[in-house]
């Protein structure tokens, strides 16, 4: 149960906010590449329905391109013996020193993820 309990409630959190992610992203790269300075609030809402789809395989290349790149430059090989194989400092506490790791883990994890939301959507925005 401590394995799944946070699987059951992680996994549909992630793949909402990463979707969300995506299609901000995704609204943000067409806006910018098919719309005029001078258009009002209106008409950018009118383009926003009006918008084609976009090209799913370059999403894909692109999510892995970018996830690929944000992992080599999020965990470096120093920082991966940081995280899950250097011992805790002397005379520090355990319990603060796991919470410091979990939330850089957390943090880097984070960027490789959505930074490959937002690199796939990008690709497959400029791609259509």
């Amino acid at each position: 149960m401590a394995l799944f309990a946070p699987l059951i409630v992680g996994l549909p959190i992630g793949y909402f906010t990463w979707a969300k992610v995506f299609d901000i992203v995704d609204n943000y790269a067409y806006k910018i590449t098919h719309s005029n300075a001078n258009q009002a609030n209106k008409e950018d809402q009118d383009l926003q329905l009006k918008k084609p789809p976009n090209s799913s395989a370059a999403a894909m290349i692109g999510m892995v391109a970018s996830i690929g790149i944000l992992g080599k430059l999020s965990f470096t090989p120093n920082t991966r013996h940081r995280l899950f194989f250097a011992k805790a400092p002397v005379n520090s506490n355990i319990r603060t020193e796991t919470l410091k790791l979990g939330m850089e883990l957390l943090i880097r994890s984070g960027i490789v993820f959505y930074g490959g939301a937002a690199g796939g959507a990008i690709a497959g925005r400029i791609a259509s």
